[in-house]
């Protein structure tokens, strides 16, 4: 009877053991709904995204945090009576900008996995990154079929400029899946090389504006030059502004990311430069830290922000309807 005593509770351990993979896998064949660390759960989204906000649709989302047709004071300032003269014309100007960027915005902030966009949850992490990017495909489109149709005479503006956005973003897509491997290895033709997705990317959509307006391209100077300002200040706050990490949730979000931007460009030639690439090539947190501090250099730092002061002198007036605030206040370190 002893030995049998022994026993018994292994014997049952093994029994329990032995029914415990039949019932648990007929309890997960009988789940409904996808635990929320599943692929389905992450790609479709919040079942119920009326609890975080009352809009359904992405696009509606991120056009209350930005605000509807946030262009105008641009428009207005290239054609003051436009407003008067031509409502219908100025309606659809305003709607492409709200869309095209808005658009973009969607999709960068996908690509980018962002959790948060000026202090609000990122709408992919509402609506799921698939409804999120086939909406901002969906309200492209929308727009390029109403422009064919009512204003005909605007829509090569309008295809010319949506290419040379995609193209400049494809640029930099490719950069950040390659990494420095098809960056220049050059420091002038990393620049250039920078400056001409830039111009592509962000210079585009600032020229889209004139053109739609003006319906020529005099402003394109100007503007690629208000467009080139737009990012390089986006590209210093990634790195040196504090209110810019709270509202993006993270400071040097590009970095984390293995994205490329200016002060990344500028510190790849300063010295301890080969922590940047180290960083580019593998993000742990250790090589992060280290690229932050060079990316923070006193020379790195003074290097950008001068060339946004150089950048800014003949453009001032526009850049004061843009009226970006944030300030530059991470300390610098010094070398």
């Amino acid at each position: 009877m002893e030995p049998l005593q022994h026993h018994l509770p292994q014997t049952s351990l093994a029994f329990l053991a032995l029914l415990a993979v039949p019932i648990t896998a007929l309890v997960w064949d009988r789940i409904l709904n996808p635990l929320p660390t599943t692929k389905r759960a992450w790609l479709v989204g919040k079942k119920q995204p009326s609890r975080i906000t009352s809009l359904e649709c992405p696009y509606s989302y991120i056009r209350q945090i930005y605000g509807k047709h946030h262009w105008a004071p641009f428009v207005d300032k290239l054609a003051p009576s436009l407003k008067l003269e031509d409502p219908p014309k100025y309606q659809l100007v305003l709607e492409i900008m709200d869309g095209i960027h808005l658009c973009l915005i969607l999709v960068d902030d996908i690509s980018d996995g962002s959790n948060f966009r000026k202090g609000h949850p990122a709408a992919h992490k509402i609506y799921g990154p698939s409804e999120t990017a086939n909406r901002a495909y969906y309200r492209v489109t929308q727009l390029l079929n109403r422009t064919v149709h009512e204003f005909p005479r605007l829509a090569p503006f309008l295809m010319q400029c949506l290419e040379e956005i995609l193209e400049g973003q494809d640029m930099s897509l490719v950069w950040r899946r390659d990494g420095l491997a098809s960056f220049p290895v050059g420091p002038k033709e990393r620049d250039a090389a920078y400056r001409q997705m830039a111009s592509l990317k962000t210079g585009a959509l600032f020229r889209l504006l004139g053109q739609l307006v003006l319906e020529n391209k005099s402003m394109d100077a100007t503007m690629t030059t208000v467009a080139w300002c737009s990012q390089l200040q986006n590209d210093c706050k990634n790195v040196y502004s504090t209110d810019y990490a709270k509202a993006k949730g993270a400071l040097a979000e590009d970095l984390r990311n293995g994205e490329l931007s200016f002060p990344i460009v500028v510190a790849l030639d300063a010295p301890e430069g080969h922590l940047i690439a180290r960083a580019l090539e593998y993000g742990s947190p250790h090589n992060i830290r280290n690229a932050l501090r060079v990316i923070q250099r006193e020379d790195v730092r003074s290097a950008c922000l001068w060339d946004l002061k150089k950048s800014s002198a003949s453009v001032q007036d526009w850049l004061e309807v843009w009226g970006r605030k944030e300030k530059m206040d991470v300390k610098s370190v010094k070398p």
